[in-house]
């Protein structure tokens, strides 16, 4: 391989994959992780030209301080903005970490840089371990969907690996003419940072976009207060499921519940401290039903639920038990004593065979029955074949 073709070809990559990061920045002020990444892209360039030029000039302070500082600044300019990515801004404890790394960084690179190869051996020994600590950053996110998240942290640990492969080649060359830095081995180390630099380059916007239309699928499924499904969306995916015990001839339940003397709550406390109690009923609701149970709120304090392949004994079981741990939970809510209790109506078919809008209309009929009889209790209403 012929070494400046691949260092151009190197450069010339970060170029058009800067140039489309700026693009898209261009499309997305408000993300400024774009920016950083385009950036970075650029300084890597201007460090390859300045690691380039030792083939030209003997100014060790341009072509090894000033171009290791470089090369270490882009991939740190990428962790940066991931780190604006997923958090949303930087932290004044990040900055002060940011500062710590790079000073310990910047402190041996002033004695090793007029050493040939030495600084290239701690640079790239430094980007592994920011290469590493950008998969446990990535680790901790949690982000959805997962697929552009895996494809990065593999990325990422090819790339220390790499790196740190190119440490072991170089240290034996540690006071050596640049010119041995021409080895079959470090040629195929910087072909391998060519094809990862382009991979990257291209899958931190597939991140962006992905993880973007999975929050926006979720603000058409979700509740906005309480992020239980919609009415929509609950009515679509209870239909769904109905469909499915039909097949299967289970048996289903459909539960309505609602929040008792709610209209007091908003009249005494506000519609703010109305709210939050909304979202309290919700978080626990989340708790006590099964994954595998549907739960949505259809609007205002009323909620239902859709439980597959369950009994009505299950069920009046399972709904007595969320009517005791809503009555007893101490709630206190913006330091306002809030007395919250539920009532919950039932209904259940064998088979699936009736439709949702019947079962929901009974459930909603053994509800009255509920508030009728004193609140806060489970009605459940007769079993249809």
């Amino acid at each position: 391989m012929h070494l400046p073709t691949l260092l151009l070809l190197t450069l010339l990559v970060n170029v058009m994959i800067g140039c489309y990061l700026a693009m898209v920045y261009l499309l997305r002020r408000h993300d400024q992780s774009f920016l950083l990444w385009s950036v970075a892209c650029f300084v890597f360039v201007a460090g390859g030209c300045a690691a380039g030029a030792r083939y030209y000039i003997d100014q060790p302070l341009i072509t090894y301080l000033l171009a290791d500082i470089l090369l270490l600044l882009s991939p740190a300019l990428v962790v940066t903005g991931l780190v604006l990515f997923l958090r949303g801004q930087l932290s004044a404890r990040s900055k002060q970490q940011v500062a710590l790394l790079l000073t310990l960084y910047l402190l041996p690179l002033s004695m090793l840089y007029q050493v040939n190869n030495a600084s290239t051996a701690l640079t790239s020994f430094s980007i592994a371990v920011i290469f590493m600590y950008a998969i446990v950053l990535l680790k901790k996110a949690r982000l959805i969907p997962v697929f552009p998240i895996y494809v990065l942290q593999l990325f990422f640990a090819v790339h220390a690996l790499l790196m740190l492969f190119q440490v072991v080649l170089v240290i034996p060359l540690i006071g050596e003419d640049y010119r041995a830095f021409s080895s079959p081995g470090l040629q195929w180390v910087l072909l391998g940072h060519v094809l990862l630099t382009t991979s990257t380059g291209l899958m931190l916007p597939l991140l962006s976009f992905s993880h973007t239309e999975n929050q926006l699928l979720r603000l058409t499924e979700l509740d906005d207060l309480t992020q239980l499904l919609n009415r929509r969306e609950f009515l679509k995916r209870a239909e769904q499921a109905l469909l499915q015990n039909r097949r299967l001839q289970y048996s289903v339940v459909v539960l309505m519940i609602d929040l008792d003397h709610f209209k007091q709550i908003n009249d005494r406390w506000g519609h703010a401290i109305g709210d939050l109690a909304l979202k309290k009923v919700a978080d626990l609701l989340k708790v006590g039903l099964r994954t595998t149970d549907l739960i949505g709120r259809l609007g205002g304090e009323e909620f239902a639920v859709l439980m597959p392949h369950t009994s009505a004994e299950q069920a009046s079981a399972i709904g007595q038990r969320l009517c005791e741990r809503i009555a007893h939970h101490a709630w206190e809510i913006e330091a306002r004593p809030v007395k919250l209790t539920v009532s919950v109506g039932g209904t259940s078919c064998v088979g699936a065979l009736r439709d949702l809008k019947e079962l929901l209309a009974d459930a909603d009929q053994a509800l009255y029955q509920a508030k009728a009889q004193g609140r806060n209790r489970i009605v459940f209403g007769s079993e249809h074949i």
